[in-house]
Order: C-alpha cells, then structure tokens, then sequence
C-alpha cells in the first residue's frame, strides 16, 4: 500500500490545485519504514482537501452541500429521529441553525411538515416526491464511486479508521 505525503513544492510530486503537493511513498521493510509513513498533519491537510473536493460537488441543482446533507438525513431516518431537534444533533448544529435549513427546504417543497398524531405539538419532517427523485441525482454517488473503485479490504479498514477519527473529534468538541 502506498503512504501518502504532504509536502509544499517539490517537482516530483503532483501538485493540488492550491498548490499543495501529493506524493506517494512505497513502504520499505526495516528501519526506515518508519520515517517513510505520512506525519498526522499531512494526514490531515489531506483529509481537509478530500473533504473540501467532496463538499464542492454538493453545489448542484440548487441546493448547498448541507442542504443535500439535511435531504439525506431525512430520507433515511425513522420516524421518531424525522425532527429539527434529532437533525440538529445529527449534523452538530443549533436547533436556530437546522430549523432555517429546514425552512429552505420546505419553501423548495422538498420536506413536508407532518404533525405526529400522538402529540400534535412535535412535526415530523418528510421528504416529497421531488426530493427523492432529487436524491436520486445525490452528487455524494460521485464520491462514493471513487470509494467503491478501492479494494474491499481498503474499504473496510478507511471505514474502520475513518468512524475511530470521527468519534475522536466528536470527544473532542464535546469536551471544547
């Protein structure tokens, strides 16, 4: 498997659109396997330009990248998680916050408010039949597509390391 490297210049390496540098590594045996694998902060500056090319494809068919986000949630929740509050806690906002995204998408007639018969007071928030056939057009199956090109034990062992690094920076915020 190759490690990947951070570095700011350097002609041997393919450059990032911001100029920032990827270069990939192969793994030698002995002891200097150990200084050949990626620091933690080029890890992360790699993360962050992932994560910034993925939030970029969510500028599409005139929603925001959160916006599409809010329409996936609400599309795969049960019944009881179909709330602000429940949505607001999913994507780690405040329940203002996830209440205007909310509105947005019920003024585009994507959501629809449904008052829970048991305790009319509490509404529950539907995708419409506009929504699902926007999500089928989900700009995240571009993403997922390169994803699912990796080998399935590659997959695996990022999804594994991937939910360890997010419930660390979930603690992590918690505790901020």
């Amino acid at each position: 498997m190759a490690l990947v490297e951070l570095r700011r210049s350097g002609s041997d390496r393919a450059a990032l659109s911001d100029g920032t540098a990827l270069r990939s590594a192969a793994p030698t045996n002995g002891p200097s396997a150990a200084s050949s694998s990626a620091s933690p902060q080029g890890i992360a500056e790699v993360m962050m330009h992932i994560g910034h090319l993925a939030d970029s494809l969510g500028y599409t068919h005139g929603l925001k990248p959160s916006q599409w986000t809010a329409l996936r949630y609400f599309a795969g929740a049960t019944s009881a998680q179909r709330t602000v509050s429940a949505f607001a806690d999913f994507h780690a906002t405040t329940r203002g916050a996830a209440s205007q995204m909310v509105e947005v998408l019920v003024n585009k007639e994507l959501l629809v408010r449904v008052p829970v018969p048991e305790d009319r007071r509490v509404m529950q928030l539907h995708p419409t039949a506009k929504a699902q056939e926007l999500l089928r057009h989900d700009p995240l199956k571009e993403f997922a597509g390169v994803i699912a090109d990796l080998p399935t034990a590659d997959q695996c062992h990022l999804a594994e390391t991937l939910s360890e690094l997010l419930r660390g920076l979930l603690a992590k915020r918690q505790t901020a």
